[in-house]
C-alpha cells in the first residue's frame, strides 16, 4: 500500500470518527427529556394555561385507546401499529400523529365547552360530581406507577381534568339539541367531538388558543405511557 493510499485511509477514518462524534453529541443536545418539561405550558384557551403534566391526561387516554388497537394488529410487536402509515391525500399521515393530533383536539373541545358550560351556569350535579370522582380514582388506581411518574399526573389533578371532561360532555349534549347538524356529514357526536368540523370551524373560533407547537411535536405518541419496554 502507498503512502497515499495510507494516507487517504487515515483521513477517511478520522472524518467517519469525527462524523459519528458529532452525531453522537447531536442527538445528547437535542433528546427531549419528557420530565423536564412536566410545567410548561403546552395549550392555552382564553388565557387559562394548561401544561405537559395535565396534558398527560390526554396522552394517557388517547394511547391506552390506541394501544388496544395496536395489540389487535400486532401482540408480539405494537409499534408497528403506531408507525403504521395512512395514505389518504392531504390527510396522510401516522397513526402516532393522528393519536398525538386527537389528544390536542380533546383536550381542546374539553377545555372549550368546560368554559362555555361555567358561562351558561352549567354544572355537574351532585351525583355527577360524585361518578366524577370515582371515575378518577379507578383511572388513577388503574395506572401504573411508571405511567405515574412519566405523565406527573396525581388523583387531585385527575379529578380536575376528568370534572372538566364530564362538565363538557354534558355542555356537548344540550349543544346536540339546540343545533342543526343536518348540513354536516356527521352527527353530532362527531361533529362535537375535537376533531369534528363543527368543533374546529365553528366553536374553536370563538375562542383565542395558542399551542406550544415545539413541545407538541416532542410528544411521542406511543412511547409516553406504553411501549417502554420496547426498542
Amino acid at each position: 500500500m502507498s503512502k497515499s493510499e495510507k494516507k487517504f485511509i487515515l483521513i477517511l477514518i478520522v472524518v467517519v470518527a469525527a462524523a459519528l462524534a458529532g452525531t453522537l453529541i447531536y442527538k445528547k443536545v437535542t433528546t427531549f427529556n419528557y420530565k423536564d418539561h412536566l410545567d410548561e405550558v403546552i395549550i392555552s384557551v382564553d388565557n387559562s394555561d394548561l401544561t405537559l403534566r395535565e396534558f398527560g391526561y390526554y396522552i394517557y387516554m388517547i394511547e391506552d385507546t390506541v394501544q388496544d388497537q395496536a395489540h389487535l394488529y400486532d401482540p408480539q410487536n405494537p409499534l408497528r401499529w403506531w408507525n403504521t402509515h395512512f395514505s389518504a391525500g392531504p390527510d396522510s399521515q401516522y397513526v402516532s400523529e393522528y393519536a398525538r393530533k386527537s389528544a390536542v383536539n380533546t383536550c381542546l373541545s374539553h377545555e372549550i365547552y368546560y368554559k362555555e358550560a361555567l358561562a351558561e351556569g352549567i354544572d355537574l350535579t351532585p351525583e355527577e360530581k360524585e361518578a366524577a370522582e370515582k371515575a378518577a380514582s379507578d383511572l388513577c388506581a388503574g395506572m401504573t406507577e411508571i405511567q405515574l411518574e412519566r405523565t406527573g399526573l396525581t388523583e387531585d389533578i385527575i379529578y380536575n381534568l376528568r370534572y372538566k371532561q364530564e362538565l363538557a360532555a354534558k355542555y356537548a349534549r344540550s349543544l346536540a339539541e339546540r343545533v342543526d347538524f343536518s348540513v354536516y356529514e356527521d352527527g353530532p357526536e362527531v361533529e362535537l367531538s375535537g376533531n369534528g368540523d363543527f368543533f374546529q370551524d365553528v366553536v374553536l373560533p370563538r375562542h383565542q388558543v395558542s399551542i406550544n407547537n415545539d413541545l407538541v411535536d416532542n410528544v411521542n405518541m406511543g412511547r409516553v405511557t406504553v411501549n417502554l419496554d420496547q426498542e
